[in-house]
């Protein structure tokens, strides 16, 4: 277990991912196979996760949601058999059943939770992981995560506004306290959640996927993104 994460379930923090070398990509440390598994260590496995938002700031902001859990495979047909990234539009109703206007921000983030809901990561594919990396672009995503929560939860998920001189309540902090309880249940689980920030252009099919989601219209309720099969992908409440 890392020894940056707390043996408290309850003050647990996901910490950002650390390469041996600075020019490392996922590409160069994780295996390009039936899944994206850690070259050093079989029990660790890397996701890619992006948000992308149509209108972002504007009026009718349409945004979705995407993540890469491990290459597609394909017969030689050319029929997809196992499909590797799921693409969903963000819903007008966040976890809490609060309505929230689309935003990019939002939209990286829960795709995020969407990967730590996905399964039970600890008993996936017989002895289960042991380490999740999420490969991000975002640094909202990326740095809140590591940073910015812990003060937001101790701060009582207040931050100051220096424009306004006045404490204002954080931003989307229910999905913030919604990842932050994944990472937890998947901690007492022994499971670590870490958070690699990397290019832009190293993120592309989460990206891709992301961007003609947010095309689609949003969905009305807060859903747990499922598997149902090799390639079918489903929600439940």
């Amino acid at each position: 277990m890392d020894t940056r994460t707390s043996h408290d379930d309850t003050a647990t923090f996901p910490f950002l991912f650390e390469p041996p070398n600075p020019s490392d990509t996922p590409q160069d440390l994780f295996k390009n196979e039936h899944r994206y598994i850690r070259k050093t260590d079989s029990r660790e496995i890397l996701f890619y996760t992006d948000g992308a938002c149509l209108r972002n700031g504007q009026s009718n902001p349409q945004a979705g949601c995407a993540f890469v859990h491990r290459p597609s495979a394909y017969a030689q047909d050319g029929t997809l058999t196992h499909a590797g990234t799921v693409g969903f539009s963000l819903e007008e109703k966040g976890p809490t059943g609060a309505m929230y206007k689309h935003t990019s921000n939002r939209a990286e983030l829960r795709a995020v939770i969407a990967v730590l809901q996905f399964r039970d990561w600890s008993v996936d594919c017989n002895a289960g992981w042991r380490s999740i990396v999420i490969a991000t672009d975002s640094e909202y995503v990326a740095v809140g995560a590591t940073s910015w929560a812990t003060k937001w939860e101790v701060g009582g998920w207040k931050t100051y506004d220096r424009k306004l001189q006045r404490r204002i309540d954080v931003k989307n902090q229910d999905l913030w306290q919604l990842l932050l309880a994944e990472v937890r249940k998947l901690h007492s689980r022994g499971v670590n959640v870490s958070f690699w920030r990397i290019p832009r252009e190293l993120n592309s099919r989460a990206d891709k996927f992301a961007r003609e989601v947010a095309q689609s219209e949003g969905r009305p309720d807060y859903e747990v993104i499922i598997p149902t099969g090799p390639v079918g992908i489903g929600s439940k409440p």
